[in-house]
Formats: structure tokens, sequence, C-alpha cells
């Protein structure tokens, strides 16, 4: 597409050429003798057609005219990723839509068999699974019960051994008089032994005189075998014996039964097999809840089934709604076929969009929001209004990926191929009527505006920026067809290739503006006539009442002379 810079206003350019060819008409006649003597001098002669222009507030624009296609502000491709025949097809293209609309059908019924098979697979592992939580609740249950009641076996055998040592101990505390009477006993049998050691050392000691009855007997304790301060089992059996004579009654309840260390030692020992006991209910307890807590786990797991619901999805997927309002622009499937790609597409036409693409040199000039005008084929001479919302800022080439480190520079033989060029999006704003989606339109940008403003040729605009002027022909009244050269200085803004906007100054609606100042500046003061026979003064008095022009009563407000050399 291309795009190139022409005026706004062109039923006003197209009434000037024809002018204009008038006019070149008119000279070359008056060069060949016709016409009143052939000479083409601004000296003392009127002002024809084309030497004029009577100062109107139609306003001035200037624009960027381009080509685009009408789309859809968004186009959807409806696709299925069911590998099946189409079942029914229920829409055609040009058809509108709501939305969730049924529009067609894929065969599901090997889907639907599998997933028969996976339900049936996924209920029966789901009841085996909550088997496997019921049972480990149960178990745990029980542990803790038995646990909680004292009905636990092995605590209760730790329990009855810790009663049983409890019963012997408290027996032998008993049997030996409480504390103080084993203290007693202790201390009398440390002074036994303490007696047996004095016994000891004196059988010991040298022989006596030979004279001592007892002497024969000493070899029963043979001295010299014997460590000083040490007890044989003999000594200790009698100081047992001693002891056990001379203990009010104490020895006699250990030697027959358990001693009070032995008692005390059997307790402690029945008291650590209770806590061992406990200790392992209560780990089986732990492993009882480890348990449960897995079979839970696998429980939810199967009730999740095969975890991506991929036949439900497809299933689902089978049957296809429309997601949205529109109109559908193609179907791409007959009922039968096994699609490979998508099945049709749904344009939301709610809005349109023109997209189009602008060249280089032009989009300086082009900015969001900027109104637009544009007629379509289809629509003939019908103008639709828009607005520029997107200007892309990469070229054609670059978003392709084929930018070429030549394109955009001068190229001989000025190849329009070559050109570079940028994407614009154009919304349309207003009346839609009779819009085609993908129909050519032909739209004006317009790039600059001033609404109202006086409009002048811009060859009649002389001076410096802030020194502007122009020539007018003032006349004495509306229907004066004569008058005085006067200058005028003015203000300019908008402008195009053809007219300049006055702004401000000194002109006003209804002056009659000199289109050529450089063949009048050497006449101000000199009073000129106006020879155009198809001159009127309704267009200067309508022009100074500011009376609104309507497309029944067509006026020309301006005239211009074509350029010099024009055949």
């Amino acid at each position: 597409m291309t795009s190139s810079t022409e005026n706004s206003t062109g039923h006003k350019r197209l009434t000037r050429a024809g002018l204009a060819l008038v006019t070149t008409s008119a000279l070359f006649l008056g060069a060949c003798g016709f016409g009143g003597g052939g000479d083409d001098s601004a000296e003392g002669a009127g002002l024809n057609p084309g030497d004029y222009t009577v100062a109107t507030n139609e306003g001035v624009s200037d624009s960027v005219v381009v080509n685009g296609t009408i789309e859809p502000i968004r186009s959807v491709n409806i696709s299925t990723p069911v590998q099946s025949e189409v079942e029914k097809v229920a829409v055609k293209a040009g058809d509108r839509v709501q939305p969730q609309q049924f529009l067609a059908s894929m065969n599901s019924e090997q889907l639907e068999r599998q997933l028969e098979v996976q339900q049936k697979q996924q209920a029966n592992a789901q009841a085996d699974a909550q088997a496997q939580v019921d049972q480990a609740r149960a178990a745990l249950n029980a542990h803790q019960e038995s646990v909680n009641n004292g009905t636990n076996e092995a605590i209760r055998a730790a329990q009855a051994q810790v009663n049983q040592a409890q019963a012997a101990y408290d027996a032998a505390v008993a049997a030996n008089g409480g504390p103080r009477m084993i203290n007693r006993g202790i201390a009398a049998v440390e002074r036994a032994a303490g007696d047996i050691s004095s016994n000891l050392g004196i059988r010991t000691a040298p022989p006596a005189a030979p004279a001592a009855p007892a002497a024969p007997e000493a070899p029963a304790v043979p001295a010299p075998e014997q460590v000083p301060g040490q007890l044989s089992p003999e000594q200790l059996a009698q100081l047992t014996g001693e002891n056990a004579g001379g203990g009010a009654g104490s020895g006699a309840a250990v030697g027959a039964g358990m001693s009070v260390e032995e008692a005390s030692a059997a307790l402690q020992d029945a008291k650590a097999g209770l806590a061992a006991a406990q200790s392992a209910a209560a780990q089986e307890g732990n492993q009882l809840q480890a348990q449960l807590d897995s079979a839970t786990r696998q429980a939810e797991t199967a009730q999740l089934g095969d975890g991506d619901g991929t036949l439900e999805y497809q299933v689902r997927e089978s049957t296809i709604y429309a997601p949205m309002a529109g109109l559908v622009t193609s179907v791409d499937v007959r009922e039968g076929d096994i699609p490979q790609g998508k099945l049709l597409t749904i344009a939301d036409d709610s809005r349109l969009v023109i997209r189009t693409d602008v060249r280089e040199s032009d989009v300086p000039n082009v900015k969001e929001g900027d109104r637009v005008e544009f007629t379509t084929t289809a629509t003939g001479k019908k103008t639709f209004k828009g607005r520029v919302t997107r200007i892309a800022p990469a070229s054609d080439s670059v978003a392709s990926g084929n930018q070429n480190p030549m394109q955009g520079m001068p190229q001989q033989g000025n190849n329009k191929s070559s050109e570079v060029t940028f994407p614009v999006e154009i919304e349309v704003t207003g009346d839609k009527e009779g819009l085609l989606l993908g129909g050519s339109a032909r739209a004006e940008i317009i790039t600059a505006e001033a609404k109202d403003a006086l409009n002048v040729p811009l060859d009649a605009v002389y001076g410096e920026d802030n020194d502007q002027k122009v020539l007018v022909l003032a006349t004495d009244g509306d229907d004066a067809t004569s008058g005085t050269v006067e200058e005028r200085k003015v203000k300019t803004g908008a402008s195009n290739d053809v007219d300049v906007a006055v702004t401000g100054g000194e002109l006003k609606p209804g002056d009659i503006v000199i289109n050529w100042p450089d063949e009048y500046q050497g006449r101000l003061g000199e009073s000129v006539e106006i020879t155009d026979p198809n001159f009127n003064p309704d267009q200067v008095r309508q022009a100074r009442e500011k009376k609104e022009r309507t497309t029944a009563t067509v006026t020309v407000t301006s005239t211009r002379r074509a350029a010099e050399g024009q055949q």
C-alpha cells in the first residue's frame, strides 16, 4: 500500500483545476490575438479568472491520503483438540452469532467409552484407597484406646513387674527393720569384720612360748596364705551367721529371701521396663499415624483420577460454542472432515478498523488521534469518519524480518517497492452502515487543521514569518466590481500545498485577495476592475455575512490561474 499527501478540500481543488484550465485557454487565445490585443501584462489590466480569491471561513487542512482494508477489531479462529470427524456444522459464512451459541460438534463416541472405563477404574481405586484409610484409622484408634484405658498387653505386663518388684522391696525393707535397723545391721557387720581382722592379725604373729596349749590348733588358719583385711568365704559365711544371730531378725529375712539392695535394683529394672513399654507404645502410635497419613494421601490422589483430566477436556471440547458475539467470516470444514487446523473464524465487527501503511516521509506528520475521512468502493461517494489509534514503531520490513540495509534510501528509477512504510491503524467512528469486512478504503488523515479560519491561496501570502501580508482589492460596496489595491497584514496557521489559513491580522471575510501579489505590488493605491465575467458580488456579501453554504448551493470562492507555460 502506498500513501500520498493531498489537500482535504478535494472539491475545491478540482474546481480550481477546472478554472485554471479555462484561464490557460483564455491566455492562449489572448496570446494569439483574440480577446483584447494579446497583452498579458498586469499593467492597466483588470482581475481575470484565477487572479483573485474571496476570503471565506472555510478552514484549511493538510492531510495524508492512504489506501487500506476494512477489518474487524479482532478475529478469532475456532479450533478443537479432538482428532475425529466433524459430526455437525450449524453455521455458515455470513451468519451472525451470539456468545455460547452452538457452532459445531465432533464425533466423541470413542472418547466417551475411554472415559467410562477410566471412571470405573478411578472409582475402584478410590474405594481401595478409602478402605486403606479406614483400616489405618481403626488400627490407630484401637492402639490409642488400649494405651488410654490400660489394656495394652506390653504396658500391663511391665506394670505387673513393677508392682511385684515394689512389693518385694517393701517386704525386704520391712524384714530388715526399716531403714534404722538396716543401718544398725550394717554397723554390726562392720564391727564383726573388724574383730575378725584383729583375730587374723594375732594368728599371723610369731609363735608364743612352747608351754601354750593352743599351739597345735594354729595350722587351721594358715597365716602365710592370708591377706590382711580380706574376708574368706568361710569368714563371710560366719559373719552372715553371726549377724543373723544377733541382728534382731534382719539377717534371717535377708538370708531367707532378697536383700534390700537386690529388691531396690529389681524395682528399678521393673520401672525401666515399664518406661520402655510405654515408649514402644508411643512409637507404635506414631507409626500407625504415619500409615494413616500415607493412606489419606493415596486416597486423595485416587480422587483426582488421571490428574490432567485429558479425556474429560476432550469430551467437553468436542462440542464447540461461540466465544463471543460476531460475524462468521469463514467455515473451513464440512461434516465428515477430520480437521487439521481451524474449523471456522468469527469476527467481532462491533468495532471496525482500517489497517494501512504510511510512507516513512509522512510518518512524522501523523499522530494518534488525528481525524480521518474515508470512502469505500462499495459505498461510493459516501464519506465516513475515523481516527488514528495506532502508529507502529517498526516498519513492515522490520516486523517481517526482511529488512534491507538499502531500503528507504533514494534509488535510481524511483522504485516504489523500495519505499519504507509503517503500519497505521484507523478506528471507524460514527456511522458504519454499508461498510464491508475486507473492503478497500481510501482514507484521508488530517494532519493539520484550522477550522473556521480564513482560507486564501498559499501563493497570495508574501513577506517574512513575522511580517506576512496579502494584497486585496478594496471595493466601495458589496455590489462593486472595482476597487483599490491595498495591503493587509496577516498571521497564518495550518497550510497545505494549495491553501493557507489566516488566523489573525487585518484580513476579513469577503475581502477580495489578489492571488499573484508580485504582479500588483507596484500598483498599490491604484484602481483595478474585476474583468472576470463570472464574478458574482453575492460571493462577497455571503462571505461577509458568514452564511453557511450547503451542498445544494455550491459557490466557487476561489479561482486560480494556471502556472505560466501550462498547456
